[in-house]
């Protein structure tokens, strides 16, 4: 009897670490097909055409995987974005309005010399007039990824965690696309006009046209239509056997680039049936 369980329980071990190596390949095949939906549109047409989301679907004999993808233009950039997007994702994930100044003008701080606008030309010309400044320049100190934002002095770690579904640190735009953003970073972007709240929500209904709605867009401070380099892609996958297994992973595509594809983060998604 002793022997039948062990026996049962090796068996069942192999299995599970045969079903989860089966669900890998799979991932990486849907990983694959992700980037080939991109490579395959018009990268740079004239009109900008690529869109920003992809969805499809690989079957093969050993198991199928859905794929999702959506450029990181959806999510501000904690590196790169001006300091009212900041503010907006900060707000959203649970700051006050004191607290999100205090923690956007860190952020910016962080990235350094390198981030900050250039001086007046009048101001240029006292500098070089006078004695440079003392002490060390500051250096840029990019976020690696979303989580190290936790890192910043006074960060509470609820809002460190808010920050996720809003943010990226890997799209390298200044503004992000308005129009995907979650409306609950719109609601808190200062000095954003009202009328791009009302014209979404007009879009939305079927009142104004999409066209329409880009023109509004493109007056809009804050407001891209460029392409991140780097994209989002969602992966389920679905074995003959049962077992079923999630994945993010974000990956970096560029028709100048040697390589199809370049994988900058990958994690399993857990709370799956697998």
């Amino acid at each position: 009897m002793v022997l039948r369980i062990h026996i049962g329980s090796v068996v069942t071990s192999v299995r599970v670490t045969e079903d989860k190596a089966a669900a890998r390949i799979i991932a990486e095949a849907g990983l694959a097909r992700a980037a080939g939906l991109v490579l395959a549109a018009p990268f740079a047409s004239e009109d900008g055409g690529i869109q920003d989301q992809f969805q499809d679907q690989v079957e093969t004999d050993t198991g199928e995987v859905s794929v999702s993808l959506t450029n990181e233009a959806w999510r501000i950039d904690l590196n790169t974005a001006e300091k009212p997007l900041v503010i907006g994702a900060l707000r959203a994930a649970g700051a006050d309005a004191a607290l999100a100044e205090t923690l956007s003008t860190r952020i910016m701080e962080r990235r350094g010399r390198q981030q900050q606008a250039p001086p007046s030309p009048e101001l240029a010309n006292s500098q070089q007039e006078g004695p440079p400044p003392e002490g060390p320049a500051p250096s840029a100190d990019p976020l690696q990824t979303v989580s190290e934002i936790a890192l910043i002095e006074g960060m509470p770690e609820a809002v460190a965690l808010g920050l996720g579904p809003f943010t990226t640190v890997s799209s390298g735009l200044k503004g992000a696309r308005l129009d995907a953003l979650d409306p609950q970073v719109l609601r808190f972007i200062p000095g954003l006009p009202s009328s791009v709240e009302s014209a979404l929500a007009r879009y939305r209904s079927g009142r104004i046209t999409r066209d329409e709605l880009d023109q509004l867009l493109a007056s809009v401070e804050y407001h891209t239509s460029d392409k991140a380099a780097t994209w989002r892609v969602s992966l389920r996958v679905e074995l003959p056997a049962g077992h079923s297994e999630s994945h993010e992973a974000l990956i970096m595509i560029s028709p100048e680039d040697n390589a199809p594809y370049r994988i900058i983060d990958w994690r399993r998604v857990t709370g799956d049936g697998g």
